[in-house]
């Protein structure tokens, strides 16, 4: 019986502009959260609810910023990898857990680029790989580099009678 061999880890990073959209991505969806926290804490304080409820939420407002709106994006960040080969798109992300894809080329059906209002701020763009199953991204990549995945993907996904 033959051993398996190890595919390798992905070696393609995102772009260092990649670093400043998932900040501030993650600082749109906590900010407001945030916000909350602290508003709600103030108000909880002026009422007659027990000592330190209201402080502890004014306190983790602040924090959830640090930690979800800062630090979590970091995190995602270094750890994003992808690699796009002859048979298969391999995807490495997360932040606490991480989490490492194997997409069979002979599985795509499709593929696409995006960009939203944020992305283009950045001068960004997003591949998205469409299976039976679901979708997976690789975000946050050049205009250039994600056309050119895309179209690398498109073609490598073709059958064989449609070359």
């Amino acid at each position: 019986m033959e051993a398996a061999v190890a595919t390798p880890e992905p070696t393609q990073r995102l772009p260092a502009e990649a670093r400043g959209y998932l900040i501030v991505q993650g600082l749109s969806r906590t900010v407001p959260l945030a916000v909350a926290a602290v508003w709600g804490g103030a108000a909880i304080e002026a009422g007659d609810a027990p000592d330190g409820i209201g402080t502890a939420l004014m306190l983790l407002g602040p924090l959830m910023v640090l930690v979800a709106g800062l630090l979590v994006p970091l995190m995602r960040f270094r750890h994003w990898r992808y690699e796009v080969r002859d048979y298969e798109i391999d995807l490495l992300r997360g932040a606490l857990v991480v989490t490492r894809t194997l997409v069979p080329m002979t599985r795509v059906q499709h593929v696409d680029t995006r960009q939203t209002v944020l992305s283009q701020a950045f001068e960004l763009r997003s591949v998205i790989v469409h299976t039976a199953a679901g979708s997976h991204e690789i975000p946050a990549l050049r205009p250039g580099e994600a056309v050119r995945i895309r179209d690398q993907i498109a073609l490598l996904a073709r059958e064989p009678d449609e070359l």
